[in-house]
């Protein structure tokens, strides 16, 4: 059985940033098909009325981007802690959802590489246009895109999912950037 990655993620997401410069490796070098799937994480946590996330509390927010920068440096991966969080991901990630599918990858690594590594604001439509053109943005608008994105939602929902990024392959959950070797070994059939 040669059953499909599924990774759930989020651009406000940090730990998703990291997940996605290591998931398209993890994929290719186990012969799996990667499935990109945006969803709105405040929707997630809005339906399962969850608290925010842990990161955005006070007294957590400072260790958060010490590890994320720690993470980012033991994994080669840029980084550098944005001067807003959370920014609003509701327009970006409706311009994913306007993209084909094979353009889904490249289009992610731009918003949060723009986001992570350069501090630009993905919310923003011009910087939005620039990164993914100018019909990308005025797709946002479009009610079947706005759609697509409360779907997207509710299927991370109606999934069982509580947080991002998560990955599912089949009915198998790994929840957790840290969770990557996990998925690894069980796509080897090591666990």
């Amino acid at each position: 059985m040669n059953t499909a990655i599924e990774f759930f993620f989020d651009l406000v997401s940090p730990y998703s940033y990291l997940a996605s410069e290591k998931i398209e490796e993890l994929a290719k070098q186990n012969n799996r098909e990667l499935i990109w799937k945006p969803f709105l994480l405040g929707g997630l946590f809005k339906a399962l009325d969850a608290p925010p996330a842990p990161g955005l509390l006070p007294y957590k927010k400072p260790y958060l981007f010490k590890d994320l920068d720690r993470l980012a440096r033991f994994h080669g991966i840029p980084f550098n802690t944005p001067s807003e969080f959370p920014r609003l991901t509701v327009k970006p990630l409706r311009a994913l959802l306007s993209l084909p599918k094979e353009d889904l990858p490249e289009a992610v690594h731009q918003l949060y590489r723009a986001y992570w590594v350069e501090d630009r604001d993905i919310s923003d439509a011009s910087v939005l246009a620039d990164l993914l053109g100018a019909e990308a943005v005025e797709k946002t608008g479009d009610p079947e895109i706005k759609q697509s994105l409360i779907q997207a939602t509710d299927e991370a929902v109606s999934r069982g999912l509580f947080g991002a990024p998560t990955f599912l392959v089949g009915q198998e959950m790994f929840f957790g950037h840290d969770r990557m070797d996990l998925l690894e070994a069980f796509l080897q059939d090591r666990l």
